[in-house]
């Protein structure tokens, strides 16, 4: 078809037409370009507050990042320290035991030895006695041995020499009355002097010397107060005691041991 040939306004018509609908669409297109525009600003926003919630959460990690490092540090060291410790407490646990062995073994040897002789333990404040069944008492003023005493020395002899870990004091007493001669400045001269009578003749029953010790008390720690004026009271102070002597170093060790 020849334009040219279309009648004018027809042709005006058709012009008309075509600028109507692409105005239009211009306007729809600008619409949607602004609408577009607005969520574009929209999603940064929100882009922007994700990337600063991300800023906030990495650096709320990387805090509970480094506290768990510190714990685990920390746990190690406690971990090390429970370690030490346990050791420690296995040590001593140990020690305990072979002392305790050492002590009940010290201890049935002593009481088997004391039930075979015959005699028994007292224990008095905080001392072990061997409670003697014909004790040995002295004459006034004197530290001689009697013949009825040969028995109770056999007996104690007999006892030391089958316990050779065990050791006794022998312990003079005297009466209340002061002495003052050629033997004897004082009581305590003198109740010395019993002790180391009767120490003497244990070593000559075959007693090892290491096993006993000598000791004296003087009057100073009578066994009867009542009428202590009396002849039976007297005679009851002028005695002889016999100590069980325990082996307390290694208890003393292990005190220290235990305090550092």
């Amino acid at each position: 078809m020849n334009v040219k040939r279309l009648p004018l306004g027809l042709l005006i018509l058709a012009l008309a037409l075509g600028s109507c609908v692409s105005k239009k669409k211009f306007t729809e297109l600008e619409q949607e370009k602004t609408s577009l525009a607005s969520s574009l600003e929209s999603l940064e926003k929100k882009v922007n507050m994700m990337e600063e919630d991300n800023k906030e959460l990495s650096a709320q990690k990387d805090q509970l990042t480094e506290k768990v490092g510190m714990v685990e540090s920390k746990l190690k060291t406690t971990e090390s320290e429970m370690a030490s410790m346990n050791k420690s407490v296995e040590d001593k646990q140990a020690q305990i035991n072979v002392l305790r062995d050492e002590i009940q073994g010290a201890f049935a040897d002593v009481e088997k030895a004391v039930s075979e002789s015959g005699q028994r333990i007292t224990e008095l404040e905080d001392m072990l006695y061997l409670d003697l069944e014909d004790p040995i008492n002295f004459s006034t003023g004197s530290a001689r041995l009697n013949k009825e005493d040969n028995q109770t020395l056999e007996e104690l002899a007999d006892m030391l020499n089958k316990a050779p870990n065990m050791s006794l004091i022998i312990e003079g007493h005297t009466d209340d009355r002061p002495i003052n001669n050629a033997n004897y400045q004082d009581n305590w001269d003198l109740s010395v002097a019993r002790s180391v009578s009767i120490v003497r003749k244990l070593i000559a029953m075959g007693v090892n010397p290491k096993q006993l010790t000598a000791a004296g008390k003087g009057e100073f720690q009578p066994t009867v107060t009542d009428d202590p004026t009396s002849q039976e009271t007297r005679a009851a102070n002028r005695r002889t005691e016999v100590i069980i002597v325990p082996k307390i170093g290694k208890l003393y060790q292990l005190s220290k041991e235990s305090g550092t």
